[in-house]
């Protein structure tokens, strides 16, 4: 739908297209009523018609304008018009965070707290007012020139003090993978700390130019979230301080309990980090190139209270202290005298002492020889092996141990590397090999991986949803092939799922095929009313009956239109019908009168001559009477003209009243004499 031009609400003139997201399409638009520039958020035509979509649109128009905040994007106006639902915002003509970090790679500290400071703040009046916003990520984080940050697009927000109060009833994880916390990958209950999760991982990508974790897929994706631990940005960029490293990591703690439990107490920590890098930043300008440094500035990678950090390596200055101690209590006592006594059971424990150090050296070097003995042996073969050539044996499909048996003897040296699930190795079997078999190799040593067997997942239920959704919960989440029919179901509404296979409940292998069955409804095609008026009957009935509509004529009367043709229809122009629906148009008919003249002499000499003919014995009369019988547009007959006559009425003169036509029965005598047909157009 091209909006270029439209005024939604006789007062937002669209003027350009600003960006396109998944459910819309943001637009720039003047505001006429006060004279300024807006962004106009249109949902896209394809969800305008999905009651859920709809719903998720405006809650996130109410969820964005209960808040103010100069860190958040305000939202001055929702409508719906026309069958276009939009949001009205502020204007922001600027970039993303995500376009930023893409322009500029891994950002300063300082920018990387100033920015963060912003998000929390923002997130913290959120999180007051009970809105989670739940897809925090840097294409959601706008920038201004001198780096003031709002977030926008709470389009999954989640309105917490609400029971059941979620935009998204699908039942699943909505947002960006990337940003994921790890309860909101397992689509259970999210809440702030998700937030808080998100703004560690956009924290994450600030400092070091790079994400946390990524995949080949959402699926893969989402379960590093759950599963996997991140590298610690600080080994990505040394150049950051340990406040902002260890910041970064407590805000992605996958124990929520280990996390920020507000986004306030975020804010006070990266607050802390930025006054303390400003603060050293002065001291550097005020010492020169000679600086002293104070000792809670001896280092960038000093610690922020309350966070999880290294504890410090004391254990030296306290074990000196402990030893010279020791040394001066001995002294002292040597200085007075030793005693004999004393002196011999000291040697004794001296000695032995002496025994059982030597019994647990032994008894240390004899279970080192048991660990590692094997594998400098078999390093050491694999050393003098490494000089000579050797065909890599085929591997798959083997047990791990009955491989390191057969080959080990050989001089070959076999490892796992790691496990995954496969549906086509048993558990336990080598699934794949870290060299080909049958190619030539001096390399001795050989990683495997390890079949965990196949990996089993339940079927989610979908009954009841439609494609898009099913799609969702089925293949993107959870890996399932999905093939789909669609079949007739009077039941289900069209569109929405009324069968699956497996069943909602099994436990089958991942990556299963699952079949769908799609209703069609009543298999009745959905056609769009057209307009027919000012068409004829015939033209009317043609262009609806084409459409396998059922047509219902009426008849009215209006002065100001031709006769004949259609003057209304009960349904709108692009009124969504179904074949077979029932259409009832009304004909204009207008009562037009009609003067008539018939000839009647040929009908009358036959009767009146008999009464001239003096030789005839009949007894006749010299009048007849005539009786005109009309019937109006293929209606009754009824009496409209009747005369006595003579031998000297040729003809008879009357007038009639129709729309289209009238049909004419002449009777002499109640004899019928004449049939004809008054065209009155």
């Amino acid at each position: 739908m091209n909006l270029i031009g439209k005024v939604l609400a006789n007062r937002y003139e669209i003027l350009g297209k600003v960006g396109e997201g998944g459910m819309a399409t943001v637009y720039k638009a003047k505001c006429h009523l006060l004279n300024r520039y807006v962004a106009v958020k249109v949902l896209k035509d394809e969800y305008a018609k999905d009651e859920m979509f709809v719903k998720k649109f405006k809650t996130e128009a109410q969820s964005a304008a209960a808040l103010t905040h100069p860190n958040i994007v305000s939202v001055y106006d929702v409508g719906s018009e026309d069958g276009i639902n939009y949001i009205v915002m502020e204007l922001l003509d600027s970039k993303t965070l995500k376009d930023y970090i893409e322009e500029k790679g891994a950002l300063p500290t300082n920018e990387v707290l100033k920015i963060s400071s912003q998000i929390a703040s923002a997130l913290a009046a959120a999180h007051k007012a009970h809105i989670v916003h739940r897809d925090i990520k840097p294409q959601n984080i706008v920038l201004s020139g001198d780096l003031v940050a709002k977030v926008t697009d709470f389009g999954i927000a989640k309105i917490t003090n609400v029971s059941s109060a979620t935009i998204t009833n699908f039942g699943s994880t909505v947002g960006s993978v990337h940003y994921f916390s790890p309860e909101h990958a397992k689509g259970g209950y999210t809440d702030e700390k998700s937030d808080i999760y998100s703004l560690g991982v956009v924290m994450y990508e600030m400092a070091t130019g790079k994400l946390p974790f990524d995949g080949d897929s959402a699926v893969a994706i989402a379960l590093k979230h759950i599963q996997e631990d991140p590298v610690d940005p600080i080994i990505v960029n040394n150049k950051i301080p340990e406040s902002l490293n260890q910041i970064i990591l407590k805000a992605m703690s996958k124990n929520t309990a280990l996390r920020y439990q507000s986004a306030e107490a975020m804010l006070e920590d990266i607050n802390e980090a930025m006054e303390t890098s400003s603060r050293r930043k002065r001291n550097n300008v005020e010492a020169g190139k000679t600086q002293v440094i104070s000792i809670p500035d001896i280092s960038e990678n000093q610690a922020v209270p309350n966070l999880r950090m290294r504890e410090p390596r004391r254990i030296a200055s306290q074990n000196s202290t402990k030893i010279r101690n020791f040394d001066e209590k001995y002294k002292t006592e040597t200085a007075i005298g030793e005693d004999p006594k004393l002196n011999a059971i000291k040697k004794k424990k001296k000695k032995k002492m002496i025994i059982i150090y030597t019994v647990i050296m032994l008894a240390i070097i004899l279970i080192f020889a048991l660990i590692f003995g094997p594998k400098l042996y078999r390093s050491f073969n694999s050393n003098v092996n490494q000089r000579t050539e050797y065909e890599v044996p085929y591997l798959k499909g083997m047990k791990l141990e009955d491989a390191i048996s057969e080959y080990s003897d050989k001089g070959i040296e076999i490892t796992q590397s790691k496990t995954e699930y496969s549906s086509e190795f048993e558990e336990g079997q080598i699934i794949s090999q870290s060299q080909e078999a049958g190619t030539k190799s001096y390399d001795h040593r050989i990683a495997v991986v390890i079949s965990k067997g196949t990996k089993m997942v339940e079927v989610p239920s979908v009954e009841g949803k439609d494609l898009k959704v099913a799609t969702y919960e089925l293949q993107d989440t959870a890996g399932f092939v999905i093939e789909s029919v669609e079949e007739v179901n009077e039941k289900v509404a069209k569109g929405l799922i009324f069968s699956q296979e497996p069943k909602a409940g099994e436990s089958v292998a991942y990556g299963s095929t699952i079949k769908l069955k799609i209703s069609l409804g009543d298999g009745k095609e959905t056609v769009l009313m057209p307009n027919v008026t000012g068409k004829t009957l015939d033209e009317a009935k043609k262009t609806l009956e084409d459409m396998k509509l059922t047509v219902n004529v009426k008849y009215g009367e209006d002065k100001n239109k031709s006769n004949g043709v259609v003057i209304s229809q009960n349904y709108p122009q692009n009124q969504q019908l179904k074949e077979g629906d029932l259409v009832e148009i009304t004909i204009n008919k207008l009562i037009i009168t009609k003067s008539v003249t018939i000839d009647i002499s040929e009908f009358t000499k036959d009767i009146f001559s008999k009464s001239d003919d003096t030789t005839t014995s009949e007894t006749t009369s010299k009048t007849a009477s005539l009786n005109v019988m009309a019937s109006v547009d293929g209606g009754v007959y009824n009496s409209i003209y009747t005369k006595s006559i003579t031998k000297n009425d040729k003809t008879i003169n009357f007038t009639v009243n129709g729309y289209e036509k009238v049909d004419l029965q002449i009777y002499i005598n109640d004899k019928s004499v004449n049939q004809q047909t008054i065209k009155l157009k």
